[in-house]
């Protein structure tokens, strides 16, 4: 029992020190806010470039970065998807929709990390398949090539709240209706839940967090427009 608090504790101790660091994706919103579209996409292009440099050196063994986990010691790190979703979300979509979309990853992530360290089978992209899945998957080469894993339900449930809280927090500031911060929120659930892995790998839900609730939200925009 000592052993399992501990571990729980260290659990804990690290997602927090990690979403610490995720909070910081909170800038990005207030840019939108205060400083327009056109400035806040040139600062996160300037940042993600030189990002992308330190990452090519922390990848040769040149440099170490904090808070990496441990199986993206021989990969591109979350936080390069972080940016990229973040830069991507704030060219293509609306600035309201972005906004929201943006806090979702940064916010509602950041309740799933804290929610998913105290349960197990929480790491649905980078810890290996359990013994029955890995079964499955080996009855065909398609299964082999394409497959997918969901997260609990209860950190489904926290993330999908947890974004549904922050559309409603923020309606009278962006406007946007009911309908689509619903369409949002689930889409964020989705996206930080299920993982949808090819050749066991599947996109960073840090990229897919902000793109996949944005246009979602952008679609339900249009259809409540027209």
């Amino acid at each position: 029992m000592p052993e399992l608090v501990s571990d729980w504790r260290n659990r804990l101790v690290h997602e927090v020190r990690r979403k610490a660091i995720h909070l910081s994706g909170l800038s990005v919103p207030l840019g939108l806010i205060l400083l327009g579209r056109s400035f806040t996409a040139w600062a996160l292009a300037l940042v993600l470039a030189i990002s992308l440099v330190l990452e090519g050196q922390r990848l040769q063994g040149r440099i170490s970065l904090p808070e990496v986990r441990e199986h993206e010691k021989t990969r591109v790190a979350s936080y390069i998807y972080y940016m990229a979703g973040c830069l991507l979300t704030v060219l293509l979509l609306p600035k309201m929709i972005a906004i929201v979309a943006i806090l979702f990853l940064a916010l509602g992530d950041t309740v799933s990390g804290l929610v998913g360290s105290i349960l197990k089978n929480c790491d649905v992209r980078s810890s290996p398949a359990p013994a029955a899945e890995a079964a499955a998957a080996g009855a065909s080469s398609a299964a082999r090539t394409l497959s997918w894993r969901v997260k609990p339900l209860p950190v489904l449930a926290a993330t999908f709240l947890a974004c549904l809280f922050i559309g409603i927090l923020t309606a009278s500031f962006t406007g946007l209706a009911w309908p689509v911060y619903l369409c949002g929120a689930a889409g964020a659930a989705f996206a930080d839940g299920v993982a949808v892995l090819v050749r066991g790998r599947g996109l960073d839900d840090n990229f897919t967090i902000p793109v996949l609730s944005g246009a979602l939200m952008s679609s339900v925009a249009s259809i409540l427009a027209a």
